[in-house]
């Protein structure tokens, strides 16, 4: 009597999971005929189909329907065994997560120190963008973790709470109120510098203002936080940075931070990872970032 290999059931998992041959070959780095082949030969094994091939959309057939949450479970057990077995050194291979301009400017080369430090052959894949895109991404299968703000309310995501970050509006010292503490409403007479749509931190913020009846006049949109610096400190108008990250500009007198009323509120970043993953691996590097967080640092520390 024939046995199902592993290899088999993940290209059966996938294929379901994913909808179809192609995106599971891409999932896995197999060619679709290798994909084909082991679901045919996991279907000869059980002798039945497991898709119903009769239309133009992959569907499951009720023996395919019934062994798919059997097929999760055997694939996360083999990796539960390969640890248990050999220690953390069995995860191997390419992680690939997703991190924020700010978490890249911060804390983003602590994170990957500690994912090699305990697990020494993962090679991390970090990729840095927009909150909106990466949580696509992660919706997409094409990453297994994102470091971010304002994550979707779904049900098939995890989310793990960091730290909160703190943003002040900072302009050039010669522009902008005399005073260093005005209403809010007051930064409507003043253009205001933002990161592009999509950016997390551009959404909550002005969706705040504006809720706290601050009329946006905005005139530059940019998707860079340290050129947004440059633009504020060559009087172009205000923008709302993380003070601890550009205390060295501030201090140089570059910037110039002016509070409101009320302020900013703290912004909190979450580690997102699917709940529905055979492997553990994007768990246990949400709670690695958890220890990691430090939005103070600097990922390339200035004289």
């Amino acid at each position: 009597m024939r046995s199902a290999s592993l290899k088999q059931i993940e290209a059966f998992y996938w294929t379901a999971r994913l909808g179809g041959f192609t995106e599971a070959a891409h999932h896995l780095n197999l060619a679709q005929s290798t994909v084909s082949k082991r679901i045919i030969e996991l279907e000869s094994v059980v002798s039945g189909p497991l898709f119903d091939r009769s239309n133009h959309a992959l569907r499951l057939t009720r023996a395919g329907e019934a062994s798919l949450p059997i097929a999760a479970e055997l694939l996360a057990l083999e990796p539960r065994f390969r640890e248990a077995a050999g220690g953390a050194a069995t995860f191997s291979g390419p992680f690939r997560f997703g991190a924020t301009e700010l978490v890249a400017l911060t804390w983003l080369p602590k994170l990957i120190v500690a994912m090699k430090r305990d697990y020494p052959n993962v090679i991390p894949v970090p990729e840095v963008a927009a909150s909106v895109d990466l949580f696509g991404k992660l919706a997409a299968n094409e990453l297994d973790l994102v470091i971010a703000l304002d994550p979707p309310q779904r049900a098939d995501f995890a989310s793990l709470p960091l730290d909160t970050v703190q943003l002040e509006w900072v302009s050039a010292p010669g522009f902008g109120p005399e005073l260093d503490t005005i209403p809010l409403g007051e930064m409507a007479r003043y253009p205001i510098l933002s990161q592009t749509q999509g950016s997390g931190l551009q959404k909550l913020v002005l969706d705040w203002a504006v809720a706290n009846g601050l009329q946006i006049n905005r005139v530059v949109q940019c998707n860079s936080l340290n050129v947004l610096a440059g633009l504020a400190a060559a009087g172009l108008g205000v923008t709302f940075l993380t003070a601890s990250y550009f205390g060295p500009e501030i201090a140089r007198g570059r910037l110039r931070v002016i509070r409101t009323e009320p302020p900013i509120p703290p912004l909190r970043y979450y580690a997102v990872h699917r709940k529905g993953d055979v492997s553990p691996l994007a768990e246990r590097v949400a709670a690695i970032a958890q220890q990691s967080c430090d939005f103070t640092a600097r990922s390339l520390p200035r004289d």
